[in-house]
């Protein structure tokens, strides 16, 4: 699946759905709904790295798919918030080596690492805080898998990210005059 292939182009518009549920997710007030938006984003993504060969962005972007949704869930099982996360960023690591394709995995997997703790906090501020740590790192695996997508998604995800810590800090300020 190169990329003069049919099958790469498609994948890269599956990416730039991606960017649409992404900046939508970030948008979103409750940390639910954030995660909903998530789970359709990684979904999605999955396909985009699948049909452009990146096997390490397609095996964890998947692994992401089951952490959001767990996330999603977790107030409705028994689990204890910290197992959970120190699950899924374990696992995060072991699928990332599984799936390695050289130096630009490393990128990815501490990047989706991060994310997994991210992700775990109820706080959305925080949720959007920990992008700012993860994204970089996509962003650098996706230069080096040439994830054309994958670039603008986490691009438009740090920007919508900053404007959700703007526009709710302008909120707080608002609410306390």
């Amino acid at each position: 699946m190169g990329a003069g292939s049919v099958v790469y182009y498609i994948g890269q518009g599956f990416g730039i759905l991606a960017v649409i549920l992404g900046f939508i997710s970030y948008q979103m007030r409750s940390s639910k709904t954030v995660l909903l938006f998530q789970i359709s984003a990684c979904a999605v993504f999955s396909l985009h790295y699948l049909m452009i060969g990146a096997m390490s962005g397609f095996a964890l972007n998947v692994l992401c798919l089951i952490r959001n949704v767990t996330y999603y869930f977790k107030g409705k099982w028994i689990l204890k918030d910290p197992f959970v996360t120190v699950f899924f960023t374990v696992i995060m690591g072991i699928v990332g080596v599984l799936s390695w394709q050289g130096y630009p995995s490393v990128f990815v997997i501490i990047g989706m690492m991060v994310n997994t703790v991210g992700m775990s906090f109820r706080d959305p501020q925080n949720m959007r805080k920990s992008i700012l740590v993860s994204s970089p790192l996509v962003i650098l695996y996706d230069v080096l898998v040439a994830s054309y997508g994958g670039i603008l998604y986490e691009s438009v995800v740090i920007v919508s990210s900053l404007v959700g810590i703007i526009r709710s800090a302008r909120n707080k300020r608002e609410v306390t005059r």
